[in-house]
């Protein structure tokens, strides 16, 4: 991930006056399309987003340099229109600011990783430490194509640039390539997630291609085709693979959903070198845990298991030269089966994403499910200062680092043994 943080020039005399909300670019590069997206705040300061990979906090300054050189502007009227904009600043200092977002475009056209857009493997790096006045992502499950492009004119409107439709089993075809079809016409960042049964059948992987998708997060619990299938239905194991492989050829970012029991941690490292062998180079992990009280299942991690487990999954990552992604811990549910709750996946793909059900209900990435509010009635300020909202802030707010398991990216939003952290 690349991030980078913009420090103002002096605080500006005049209004940055640029709408808030998201602004779409499309740039030429070596013979291919890169697309940014730029989210301006409504205090001015922004996000830029380059090919859901890259991602730089702005200061106000950083976001009218940014909006200008993807417009075009010549940097002689760019120093021109801020030295206005930005009394007391020299025309040497804003020349020199607006050379460096000129590198910082050019190095995000071509990141080192390839995904995610938000990646926590850096515990320097956290909803904590970069707050958001909104999320960047949300997650989806997949809906009648009219209720769908709802949901993503309302993101879209609401600066919130990419959307995660979640597959369920046995989904309808058209309704996946439609919504797919309609985040792309909008400009928003479209990725899939589900099992490889549902998203490598005939010519979906490439359909949805066409139709814009961005990324695939295909199921992958176990190396061993008995063990993946026994979770995921049978002959799945061959299906995951042909879907990710066929992400790859469409040169759609192929992701690898992996997800951590007892019985998928005997395997991962063997799973991780299978996928690396494959030319797999991202990875997202949940783990599904029980609480003291609860921990009387075979498959779930107990509280204090998260820590060690997360660190022989980062290793074995890191070995197998995979990027890793942390996603949140989902609390065990004893009346649903093991298989149900792998397949539901996560709440959320991390803690810069909201949940959001096809009725428009919002759901934040930790904590008991409880609605901050509908995203297709409510303003975004009645969800934001809604109880659950407020409640998950003050939990990420805390510092959750200790001395038990320094440097575990699983830490870097909230402290895993907790299950008030869990989903």
């Amino acid at each position: 991930m690349n991030i980078s943080k913009l420090i103002k020039i002096v605080a500006p005399d005049v209004s940055v006056n640029i709408r808030p909300g998201l602004h779409h670019f499309a740039r030429e590069k070596d013979g291919m399309i890169c697309r940014f997206h730029l989210r301006v705040d409504s205090a001015g300061d922004g996000l830029l987003v380059a090919n859901a990979a890259a991602m730089a906090r702005l200061a106000p300054s950083g976001v009218v340099i940014a909006k200008a050189l993807l417009e075009g502007n010549e940097r002689s009227a760019i120093v021109a229109r801020l030295k206005k904009m930005f009394r007391g600043a020299s025309a040497e200092r804003i020349a020199a600011d607006v050379a460096a977002v000129e590198r910082m475009i050019a190095r995000m056209e071509s990141p080192d990783d390839g995904y995610p857009i938000l990646n926590l493997a850096d515990p320097a790096l956290g909803p904590k430490s970069l707050p958001l006045e909104r999320p960047i992502m949300a997650d989806v499950p997949l809906c009648e194509p009219a209720r769908a492009a709802r949901v993503m004119e309302r993101l879209w409107a609401l600066g919130i640039p990419h959307v995660v439709f979640i597959a369920p089993a046995d989904c309808n075809e058209s309704h996946l390539t439609q919504a797919v079809e309609r985040g792309s016409d909008l400009g928003l960042i479209t990725g899939v997630r589900g099992r490889g049964s549902d998203l490598a059948a005939a010519n979906r992987v490439a359909d949805m291609a066409a139709a814009g998708l961005d990324h695939l997060d295909v199921y992958c619990f176990s190396a061993e085709e008995r063990s993946h299938d026994a979770f995921a239905g049978q002959g799945d194991c061959t299906m995951a693979l042909r879907a990710l492989s066929a992400a790859r050829n469409c040169e759609v970012c192929a992701v690898a959903q992996l997800a951590l029991v007892r019985s998928t941690l005997d395997s991962i490292e063997r799973l991780l070198e299978t996928l690396a062998g494959r030319g797999i180079e991202n990875a997202s992990i949940f783990a599904i845990a029980a609480a003291e009280n609860e921990a009387n299942a075979a498959e779930p991690l107990a509280a204090d298991e998260l820590p060690p487990a997360a660190a022989i999954v980062e290793e074995a990552a890191e070995r197998a030269g995979m990027r890793l992604t942390w996603q949140p811990t989902v609390r065990f549910d004893p009346s649903a089966p093991l298989a149900e709750q792998l397949c539901r996946g996560p709440r959320t793909s991390g803690d810069w994403s909201i949940r959001v059900e096809p009725d428009g209900a919002v759901f934040l990435p930790r904590g008991p499910a409880a609605s901050a509010g509908n995203l297709l009635e409510d303003d975004w300020a009645t969800i934001a200062n809604s109880e659950p909202f407020a409640a998950y802030r003050r939990r990420l707010a805390s510092d959750t680092h200790c001395d038990d398991c320094p440097g575990l990216a699983i830490c870097a939003a909230d402290c895993p043994r907790e299950p008030a952290g869990w989903g």
